[in-house]
């Protein structure tokens, strides 16, 4: 169980309303507060799970986990979920654990419209 020190905001003179903030102090079985993310709350884990195995399917039907950006996979905005995966990363908010699985199923980071640079690269040196 998470620690939280909870500390008072006081309101404007012309407001009645008492503000307050959590700063958690410990990490639970499955929180990440390593890199500085909050932890997740079960919706929205089930939600990346899910969005994570839809991707899982999209990788064996496609071969890879390159989706493009407005692709949608059984209603969901996949595409649009995997950029979200990229830039969280780049900010350092994506849980350390949600990286892992990432990773281990092929998640290029450096995807840029669906290709890789490297990718790119090996083409232009084709066609020289």
């Amino acid at each position: 169980m998470a620690t939280k020190n909870i500390k008072n905001v006081q309101p404007a003179p012309d407001k009645q309303l008492s503000c307050c903030y959590y700063d958690i102090r410990a990490k639970g079985p499955s929180d990440d507060v390593s890199n500085g993310t909050a932890p997740q709350s079960n919706s929205q884990n089930r939600i990346w799970d899910e969005n994570f195995e839809l991707l899982m399917q999209f990788k064996t039907k496609n071969g890879h986990c390159n989706v493009p950006h407005k692709h949608v996979e059984q209603g969901k905005r996949l595409g649009h979920w995997v950029n979200t995966q990229r830039s969280k990363k780049r900010k350092n908010m994506l849980e350390q654990r949600r990286e892992d699985l990432l990773e281990q199923a092929g998640f290029e980071w450096n995807n840029i419209y669906g290709t890789s640079w490297d990718a790119m690269v090996a083409l232009l040196l084709q066609f020289k």
